[in-house]
């Protein structure tokens, strides 16, 4: 029994209860020695009534003075515990006190000056660091961007297979939608859940026996785990293992080995038509001499020549297809075909139109990325504007535009329209003086585009230059470089009770849905939910999705979380999107403001979802208890309010806002908790259950196992 962990209030209770037992006894023991020392029968009932009203005379006052002491002491100081532990996690000094802590004279103006100073103390050395880390967060930001533009993947993983690192092209080669594939990178994860362990533990083995040549590399092939895609990797030791004990960390490169394969497919394929080809041709020209050597007839000689000179004139055309495929083949193997954004192209294009004294405005409608060469098409589109400017052209632009198929690159004008056989002649130029026969109409054929001119709004013209096979991709959804090294270091952790708060990864979620009765027929119609993991919440590893509730959502509903039927419509329901939330939380710890109505929903519909969400689970509405008191209001907005968290308006009761402001919330709790001695995930579940009288703490099967 730790008598240290019991709340002030309780203490305070139990200390004027055994005060108010002992004077009773005292009394009652006074009384009973007083009527044996009178010896007169007769007085025992003035004894007894004597002690019945001192009994409720001390009942009266020992409960009028405690109530006084918890209203006017108890809470206060827990009131101000807690509001001097928020402000420790906030920086926002100038919060009120509670008014209950006027009754503590100057211990609550000592305390709210002390902490002031300390809030003040903290943001000068905030201040202090971020000036001289700036240098450091702006390499770093750069280098994050540069790993999200290579155009492989890269992770970092540690000697347990825990993943420190990875870029955007590691995420899209390893399956980046949740709705597909069963799992998806994460910090800390294990690698083994995305690629098949066993090229990987034999490849790190080999390293570690010293293996892998001058380079220390060793290439391997590996299987994306739901066995959709096969990846050529790379795998480089950290630094030689320094003992047999030691697991260093090591680099594991990928890229997709289904162009070359579909490649080396297009080779065999052209390769058996030309067998083939070669095979009908000589098994006709043998039928044909067959027939001269068998016909007596010498007007039908003219017949099998002619017959001959056909089937060689067709077979001639059709070796000539095979060929330029074959040539078209070998010219797609050394294009340098990379993923460049359209930000980019716009910048060259500017840039080289500048360089000889044209000025033209570049933009794009939306942020995307083109797997192309970058070059050829630069210079294409810099030489095209080049003539137009030449032929009197004024106002030059540039728009990229995003479509269903790909990209439409738009240069406009103002001035004469472009005729189609001017267009040709420009595009019929060569690109080099050198080699006349490369002209700026390969680079379309190369790129497998064409060029034509159109009839702009008003005096405008415009020339359209379709990238049809262009990959495009949000802003928002290119990932760059996701990293903690701190995990490199840090031990394997279980979900299990003794294990610390802050070794514990933590999956903070929240759901908008179609009204407050799970039981009743209500839905799920958002789901959102960030990872925490060291401490921090993982920028980019976030889950926000839309659910089909397969039923209506009252206009009620819709005024609060501001979802309609129209916005859930083609979305997927909470069979796809429970999958994709179960998965990404595996290995976690569950965080939810209110969590049993949330996971009432989820629990309802585990069967159809196929998996049991049986996490471990904290509810920030006890987690305040615990460390604010029971008494203080625990909503997500006093909370905040309390903490100095800022919600947006437009945020507000959207399952995302609301999980980012959770998160917030739960990361200075936790921290406000560990002050209060619990570091344990065993000892805030204890803490919790204290509290049960607010709602139901939900761990009672973790605390079986």
């Amino acid at each position: 029994m730790q008598i240290e962990r019991w709340s002030l209030r309780l203490r305070m209770f139990l200390f004027f209860a055994f005060l108010a037992g002992s004077t009773i006894l005292a009394i009652n023991l006074g009384l009973w020695l007083g009527y044996r020392k009178l010896g007169i029968a007769e007085a025992l009932d003035g004894f007894i009534f004597a002690g019945i009203i001192a009994v409720f005379g001390v009942l009266g006052a020992t409960v009028w003075v405690w109530i006084l002491f918890d209203e006017h002491v108890a809470k206060p100081i827990q009131t101000l515990s807690g509001t001097l532990l928020a402000r420790a996690q906030s920086d926002h000094p100038n919060t009120k006190t509670d008014h209950s802590a006027r009754y503590l004279g100057d211990l609550s103006l000592a305390a709210q000056t002390v902490t002031n100073q300390l809030v003040q103390t903290r943001r000068l050395l905030a201040k202090t660091v971020a000036h001289e880390t700036a240098e450091l967060i702006e390499t770093n930001e750069k280098l994050a961007a540069l790993a999200a533009e290579i155009p492989f993947g890269i992770l970092l993983v540690s000697g347990s297979h825990k993943i420190a690192f990875y870029n955007g092209a590691a995420t899209d080669l390893c399956g980046s939608d949740l709705y597909v594939s069963d799992k998806k990178l994460g910090l800390g994860h294990s690698i083994f859940d995305i690629l098949t362990p066993a090229p990987l533990i034999s490849a790190y083995a080999r390293l570690c026996a010293g293996d892998g040549g001058i380079g220390h590399v060793i290439p391997l092939t590996v299987m994306v785990q739901d066995g959709t895609q096969i990846l050529s990797a790379r795998m480089r030791l950290a630094h030689a293992p320094q003992s047999k004990q030691d697991r260093p960390a090591y680099v594991l490169t990928l890229d997709d080995t289904a162009p070359d394969q579909q490649r080396r497919n297009a080779h065999s394929t052209l390769g058996t038509q030309a067998i083939r080809l070669l095979a009908d041709l000589g098994a006709t020209l043998q039928t044909v001499q067959n027939a001269r050597e068998h016909v007596g007839s010498e007007q039908a000689i003219p017949k099998l020549n002619a017959a001959q000179q056909e089937l060689l004139n067709t077979t001639a055309i059709k070796a000539a297809e095979v060929f330029e495929e074959y040539k078209h083949l070998n010219a797609l193997r050394t294009q340098t075909v990379i993923q460049v954004s359209g930000e980019n192209i716009c910048d060259a294009v500017v840039a080289r139109l500048k360089d000889v004294g044209i000025t033209l405005m570049a933009s794009q409608n939306d942020p995307v990325y083109l797997n192309v060469d970058p070059d050829p098409l630069i210079s294409l589109l810099t030489h095209t504007a080049t003539r137009l400017s030449q032929d009197g052209a004024k106002a030059l632009s540039m728009l990229i535009t995003p479509e269903d198929t790909g990209v439409m690159i738009a240069l406009g004008w103002s001035g004469e329209a472009l005729y189609v056989d001017r267009l040709d002649a420009w595009l019929s130029e060569p690109i080099d003086t050198d080699h006349p026969q490369a002209s700026w109409r390969k680079v379309l054929n190369d790129i497998d585009t064409d060029m034509w001119p159109e009839a702009g709004r008003g005096t405008r013209r415009v020339l359209k230059l379709p990238i049809a096979h262009a990959a495009i991709s949000a802003q928002q959804n290119r990932r760059g470089a996701t990293y903690d090294f701190d995990l490199l270091a840090k031990p394997s952790q279980d979900t299990h009770l003794s294990t610390a708060l802050s070794d514990l990864t933590y999956v903070v979620f929240d759901t908008e849905t179609t009204g407050l009765f799970p039981n009743a027929g209500d839905e799920i119609c958002q789901v959102a939910a960030v990872r925490i993991v060291n401490g921090k919440v993982v920028r980019g590893e976030t889950l926000d999705a839309l659910v089909d509730p397969e039923r209506h959502i009252p206009k009620a509903a819709t005024k609060i979380h501001h979802i309609t039927n129209e916005m859930v419509r083609e979305h997927p329901t909470i069979d796809v999107v429970g999958r994709a939330l179960h998965s990404f939380a595996r290995g976690a710890v569950l965080v939810a403001h209110n969590a049993p109505f949330d996971m009432a929903f989820l629990h309802r519909h585990a069967s159809r979802i196929g998996a049991q969400f049986d996490h471990p689970v904290i509810d920030t509405v006890l987690l305040s208890a615990v460390v604010f008191g029971q008494s203080q209001p625990h909503s997500l907005d006093e909370i905040c309010t309390r903490l100095g968290i800022n919600i947006p308006p437009d945020q507000r009761h959207t399952a995302l806002g609301d999980t980012i402001a959770t998160a917030q919330a739960f990361l200075k709790m936790l921290k406000m908790a560990e002050a209060k001695g619990i570091t344990t995930f065993e000892d805030l579940v204890m803490e919790m259950k204290r509290h049960s009288r607010l709602q139901p703490d939900l761990n009672n099967r973790t605390l079986a196992d």
